[in-house]
């Protein structure tokens, strides 16, 4: 099977909060499901969606014309016309944070974490990345058990340095782009100086041989 791509989409997470996943529609009735997308997942390569969805019953073709929800898995229950609606079924939740899990991060937070703030070059994101987690599961741990995320050092720099080259190199292509206009606009002045001066020669060479005579 060829690699499928999913549909990104923002679905509901906790109280006022929302989160991405990757959405698979049944090609027969509709149907939706969800794949929440934990913060690092390489989303070019969705193996562990497929795996959901087909843990789930689902048959995952390879393309969306051939998605099928646990209902309509069969060419016997796809008998007769299809029957597409707009009313989707709940979303698979998204999995909550357990014991281990808070243990996991935890542990990576009291290595990287130091005194109200984190080690160069560790941040949120950064704890979920290497651990695989959502960024909202270190936000919370850190929040109740260590304390605000403070600020990066070499982070920091790095941010500062990035907005200087990066407005540095705006100027020198704006410069760039004016240079160029005026290298434009010259080659077409001297068109139309030389243009001129060869009339002015054809006109000289006329009246010379008009008082030659």
């Amino acid at each position: 099977m060829s690699i499928r791509i999913f549909p990104q989409v923002s679905i509901p997470f906790g109280t006022n909060q929302a989160t991405k996943a990757m959405r698979i529609t049944c090609a027969h009735c509709g149907g939706l499901a969800y794949f929440p997308v934990a913060t690092g997942v390489n989303t070019d390569a969705p193996i562990e969606a497929v795996q959901h969805f087909q843990n789930k019953g689902w048959v995952v073709g390879g393309d969306p014309e051939t998605d099928f929800c646990r209902k309509h898995s069969t060419p016997a229950k796809r008998k007769g016309p299809k029957t597409m609606t707009n009313t989707a079924p709940m979303a698979d939740k998204p999995r909550e944070m357990g014991r281990e899990d808070r243990r996991i991060i935890n542990d990576k937070l009291d290595e990287v974490y130091g005194r109200e703030a984190y080690k160069a070059p560790w941040t949120d994101a950064a704890v979920a990345r290497d651990l695989g987690v959502p960024r909202d599961w270190v936000v919370q741990v850190r929040d109740q058990f260590f304390g605000p995320a403070g600020s990066n050092p070499l982070y920091d720099q790095f941010i500062g340095e990035t907005e200087h080259l990066e407005k540095s190199f705006r100027a020198f292509a704006e410069t760039c782009a004016a240079a160029e206009q005026a290298t434009v606009a010259q080659r077409q002045a001297h068109a139309e100086l030389t243009r001129q001066m060869d009339a002015y020669r054809a006109l000289a060479r006329k009246v010379e041989r008009e008082i030659g005579r």
